[in-house]
């Protein structure tokens, strides 16, 4: 069986793996990089273009659907989270929302592990290298400039067409108006408080999979080849030979496939196979945390597989008023194509929370120091609100009666943990989610929900258009007098994840600021594992800028340290 060899070989063919892959291809054409991808090239057998076709992909072929633990704090209730298996990955499953997160966001990032580089002023750079907004949709003075110039077309809802104009869109900002949330906003500016119109990466209506937008000409693509681990110089993967000593640091040489092959790396090995399983690559490698692992450790590295965060959110549904006026996706005034390029929404709110109400939750954690004081900070958003013109739930018809809603939390501090099973006839991710554990997710999203609830309830803008809410079988509808035991215990039943996974191999206590696997040589990981702490919006937009910044810094180390053919 043949050896395969490249310089550089990139585990995971999903956004950042895309990304890192390309770029490095497109700036040195020297370098032979080989992209090593699980799942299938995509385009064959699905619909990975369309915004409703690309909506019916999660459950299919093109997902890990991996299953959670029961999960203590949401009555022992388990999870499918949906993560792309597929050339592209999650740019193929998702559905568009294009959103950083706050500066304040990425400075705790900074201030957490000590590296001043991965604050917002050194990312905004990278996050604008992907970026190619209209020059028409410029931010205001005084918030941070959008990027121009990248592959990734970003546009507003009203800036994809002048005809998708949602009707709900007038009242519903007259609503939050009443509650005192302003337009005050603009996404992708540093700050994102208060309302502000959705920005998306749908392309007139066409998905922007990463894998398109950054061309992978010159790479070596490998599809429906799954990476079992790394391999060692001292022949540690394959056939463990000799463990490293104290004084040595282990050094990766390629990877060991599923299927039995060898891979060989003559610069290095960059994990981009996403937060779930660049973790499991890691500890069925030897490396990661020594309490956990069966097989010889490599390197005891405690973080790894640890601080797993997601943004658990709750969705509902709300029965329109019958008007002869549509306002939902299915009635036949919204047949227009316009209404059809993207997520079916058109503004977004960010807001924080009360401060007694922040205060009281941070005390009931014991949450102090400089974990508080940067969740104090004036600005901090801590709850996405969307409403969406669509029921976007398969037992109800989507005839243009029917809208949902979702209220998201961006800044959680509950976190789960994925680790390996000891089950090795049948190996597979055992993941303990860990959602709603921590007084300030259970109140912030309790208080969520009841502000959403107040929105399409109790305002007057919004009264003449919606009925009632349309609780799940056996529970009451909720209304703006609910109590907060009722509204916890809906979120407990009925909460879900919006598979937004990150953390597990966090920087500072994972990988170094280079993005490099602490202790060992020539291994770097590049995915939403290694953000350490958690991101508002949705998190592609943040991947995109971290995966330029990777390249870049690959592509420095190697003009730093050439090797003979390099020259």
């Amino acid at each position: 069986m043949s050896t395969l060899v490249a310089d550089y070989v990139v585990v995971g063919g999903g956004l950042t793996g895309c990304v890192v892959a390309s770029r490095l291809k497109q700036e040195d054409l020297s370098p032979t990089i080989l992209l090593l991808e699980a799942g299938p090239n995509p385009e064959s057998e699905h619909d990975v273009v369309t915004p409703m076709g690309g909506f019916a992909l999660q459950g299919s072929a093109l997902d890990w659907q991996y299953s959670t633990e029961p999960n203590p704090s949401t009555q022992n209730r388990t999870y499918s989270l949906t993560a792309g298996k597929t050339l592209g990955g999650g740019s193929i499953l998702n559905y568009g929302g294009w959103s950083r997160g706050d500066a304040a966001d990425y400075n705790t990032w900074s201030r957490l592990t000590g590296y001043k580089h991965w604050d917002y002023a050194h990312l905004l750079p990278y996050f604008q290298r992907t970026e190619r907004f209209d020059p028409t949709e410029k931010a205001p003075l005084g918030l941070s400039p959008r990027g121009l110039d990248g592959p990734m077309r970003i546009t507003s809802v009203s800036g994809s067409s002048h005809k998708r104009r949602y009707p709900l869109g007038e009242p519903l900002c007259n609503a939050w108006a009443e509650l005192g949330v302003q337009r005050e906003a603009y996404g992708c500016t540093g700050r994102n408080q208060g309302l502000s119109e959705w920005l998306e990466n749908w392309d007139n209506g066409r998905r922007q999979a990463a894998h398109q937008a950054y061309p992978l000409d010159g790479v070596q693509v490998l599809t429906g080849t799954p990476v079992a681990r790394v391999l060692f110089a001292n022949g540690v993967g394959a056939s463990i030979t000799r463990l490293p000593t104290a004084s040595e640091t282990p050094k990766v040489t390629g990877v060991f496939l599923q299927d039995g092959r060898e891979v060989q790396a003559q610069r290095e090995v960059i994990l981009c196979a996403g937060a779930i399983r660049s973790p499991i690559i890691l500890m069925d490698s030897g490396i990661g945390p020594k309490s956990h692992l069966s097989i010889p450790v490599v390197r005891d590295i405690p973080g790894v597989g640890a601080n797993m965060i997601d943004h658990f959110a709750l969705f509902q549904l709300f029965k329109l008023r019958p008007l002869e006026k549509g306002l939902a996706l299915g009635h036949p005034d919204l047949n227009d194509a316009a209404f059809f390029l993207g997520l079916p929404s058109d503004y977004v709110v960010n807001l924080g929370l009360p401060q007694d109400l922040l205060e009281k939750a941070l005390e009931e954690d014991g949450i102090t120091g400089a974990e508080r004081d940067a969740l104090l900070e004036p600005g901090r958003c801590f709850l996405e609100f969307l409403v969406l013109y669509h029921p976007l739930s398969a037992p109800v018809p989507a005839d243009g009666t029917f809208i949902s809603t979702s209220i998201m939390l961006t800044l959680p501090s509950s976190r789960g943990r994925v680790s390996i099973s000891d089950n090795t006839h049948e190996p597979h991710p055992v993941i303990n989610p860990g959602y709603f554990a921590t007084a300030l997710d259970r109140l912030a999203l309790v208080y969520g929900v009841r502000r959403m609830v107040q929105l399409m309830l109790g305002t007057k803008a919004l009264q003449p258009y919606i009925e009632a809410e349309v609780p799940p079988p056996g529970f009451s509808p909720l209304h703006p007098g609910s109590s907060d035991a009722e509204i916890e215990a809906r979120i407990c039943a009925t909460g879900v994840a919006h598979y937004h996974t990150t953390g597990t191999c966090a920087l500072g206590s994972v990988v170094d600021a280079q993005m490099r696997v602490k202790g060992i040589e020539a291994l770097r990981v590049c995915d939403g594992s290694v953000l350490p702490s958690p991101v508002g919006g949705h998190p592609q937009a943040t991947l995109y800028g971290i995966a330029e910044m990777a390249a870049e810094m690959i592509l420095q180390e190697r003009e730093a340290n050439p090797k003979p053919r390099d020259m």
